[in-house]
């Protein structure tokens, strides 16, 4: 007999975003997908065990679609978006948006995919881009820095003006009720959020944040998105600043090895942690990155579950 389907674990229960039709979509991030490496707190040498195990969490269920929020790869390299290609065979259409590991760097000298290439492959006509899966409208954006051509001099997110407009107008036409917008880099608020454990974590080096979130925060606020979906920090959070929720997935490459499943009705959307990986996973992650993953468990301990509660 088969084991029983993992329904999830409660993150939280939002007031928004609404559908008339039932609809369930997966969301994951950080896969880093590797072809040649090992070890290290993102445990390069499961990720192809660890995106296995989402496409089968995701095709075990009825969802109506996927977003992958970034970081699809550790490198950007064509020999491993190759490999993703190979075993994301998710049964429902799935769309990405690039993290800051995706796209070409001038501080990277490895062969990167060409940008065009990742818009073929994983969006609907290019980025930015809008897909409606059931009753949602899902908008994905690119805050890598890099252009067709112009590698990126950092990692640091930023959103061209020229994508703002076609944001600004796109939502002008679209229930906020029902839209969710997806970009890789957090908002500042989750940005934050992050420095107040960064304190503890021995972990060298800052997370690449945006270098021009006012504009975008201010576009969002202005036409009351009901939610916006990041990936990059690893761990789930939920932050409300400035009138902008903001869902952060945590990664499917490392602690806690998970993707999320929003259930969007009527009532509101409730938001489901679908572990990725079973205990003997989780010992061997935090033996890999202990004093990171130790802080990270120590915090998730702490919280209340679920994190939010619009429906109390």
């Amino acid at each position: 007999m088969a084991a029983p389907l993992h329904s999830g674990q409660l993150l939280a229960r939002l007031e928004r975003p609404t559908a008339a039709e039932p609809t369930r979509i997966g969301v994951l991030s950080d896969v880093h997908l590797a072809t040649d490496a090992t070890g290290t707190w993102k445990v390069f040498h499961r990720t192809e065990r660890h995106l296995g195990a989402a496409v089968e969490a995701v095709n075990d269920r009825d969802l109506d679609g996927v977003v992958v929020a970034g970081d699809l790869t550790r490198n950007g390299v064509p020999a491993e978006f190759d490999l993703f290609d190979d075993l994301a065979d998710f049964e429902p259409p799935a769309v990405a948006v690039p993290g800051n590991h995706d796209f070409p760097t001038t501080f990277d000298e490895r062969e990167s995919l060409p940008i065009p290439a990742f818009e073929d492959r994983y969006t609907p006509g290019g980025l930015p881009f809008r897909v409606r899966f059931g009753d949602l409208a899902v908008f994905g954006l690119d805050s890598h820095a890099a252009t067709p051509g112009s590698p990126a001099e950092t990692w640091n997110g930023r959103v061209s003006a020229e994508q703002l407009m076609w944001l600004d107008e796109a939502l002008t036409e679209t229930d906020a009720d029902r839209s969710i917008v997806v970009v890789h880099h957090n908002l500042p608020a989750t940005g934050d959020l992050y420095e107040r454990y960064r304190a503890e974590l021995p972990v060298a080096g800052e997370v690449p944040g945006f270098s021009n979130p006012e504009p975008l925060v201010e576009l969002l606020v202005g036409h009351d998105v009901a939610l916006v979906v990041t990936g990059h920090l690893h761990f789930p959070a939920i932050e409300r600043s400035d009138g902008v929720t903001e869902l952060t997935v945590p990664a499917v490459s490392s602690f806690p090895h998970a993707l999320l499943v929003l259930e969007v009705d009527d009532q509101g959307t409730v938001v489901r942690l679908v572990p990725l990986t079973d205990g003997d996973g989780m010992v061997e992650s935090i033996a890999h990155g202990y004093e990171k993953d130790r802080v990270l468990l120590s915090a998730a301990q702490l919280a209340t579950v679920p994190l939010v509660d619009d429906f109390a």
